[in-house]
């Protein structure tokens, strides 16, 4: 199917000069492993505006990731608005469920995105609940006191910042996320294999390696993880293809007025 809007005459100018036929969603990870299906076949960037962010891109969207945590996913914002014109910011990847409703592999796209420092609520375009962006990776205890203080159903560390940047730039702003951990799934405290926002796979390896106890609790969640994540990316793409099929229609009547 060839999409209407690579063939009418409207079109945005890019700050570069040169021209694109329509804007380009922005998406925000915190990590590769997080989008690594969505990224195949993408072109990566090799001029990065920010050293910390990596970013990707296709014909429909820019992805980027710096890091888990606000300050990483804030800059990785910021730098997918300074690349291209962009029509809305995305922020995609794992969360933990905060109730028994959020089931591990589930993908869910959040009503509301809430940030648990500043108390600012941000519309998430969804209807699957409240998601609660925290500083830290939550243990069992601080998700019970998570759902209970704002009624909240998902966690996560990035969300905010991406609604913070969008709200700041006048985009709309979504936010699609899979569950990877179950309101009640026992699990090492993963604060101390986060170093400046980046995973430290070895140092987590080192750690289960002698401790068989949570061997079986730690595959079933990179399973359930890896499953989720995958169903996430066929989702986002859809969701995607979607965007670009409406903006495409939007863009058709104006270049036919255009045109006479």
């Amino acid at each position: 199917m060839v999409c209407a809007a690579w063939i009418c005459a409207a079109a945005f100018t890019r700050s570069d000069g040169s021209r694109r036929l329509m804007a380009r969603v922005g998406i925000i990870a915190a990590i590769f492993r997080e989008v690594h299906p969505l990224v195949r076949g993408m072109e990566p960037l090799k001029y990065l505006p920010d050293r910390r962010v990596q970013m990707y891109q296709n014909r429909n969207a820019v992805i980027a990731y710096a890091g888990m945590g606000h300050e990483p996913a804030f800059a990785a914002a910021r730098a997918v608005l300074s690349v291209d014109e962009i029509s809305s910011l995305l922020s995609v990847g794992w969360a933990g469920g905060l109730n028994s409703s959020a089931v591990a592999g589930k993908v869910v796209r959040p009503v509301t995105v809430v940030d648990s420092v500043s108390g600012k609520h941000y519309s998430a375009g969804g209807n699957d609940g409240t998601l609660v962006t925290v500083e830290r990776v939550a243990g069992v205890e601080e998700k019970r006191r998570l759902g209970e203080q704002y009624q909240g159903d998902y966690v996560d560390m990035e969300a905010s910042a991406v609604a913070e940047c969008a709200h700041q730039a006048g985009l709309p702003f979504h936010c699609f996320k899979a569950i990877s951990d179950a309101h009640d799934a026992r699990l090492p405290d993963m604060n101390q294999f986060n170093r400046n926002g980046q995973f430290s796979a070895w140092r987590f390896i080192a750690y289960i390696a002698i401790r068989p106890g949570l061997w079986r609790a730690v595959s079933d969640m990179s399973k359930t993880s890896l499953d989720s994540r995958d169903a996430l990316c066929r989702r986002l793409e859809q969701w995607i293809a979607e965007s670009v099929q409406a903006s495409a229609s939007s863009i058709q009547p104006a270049a036919r007025k255009t045109a006479t």
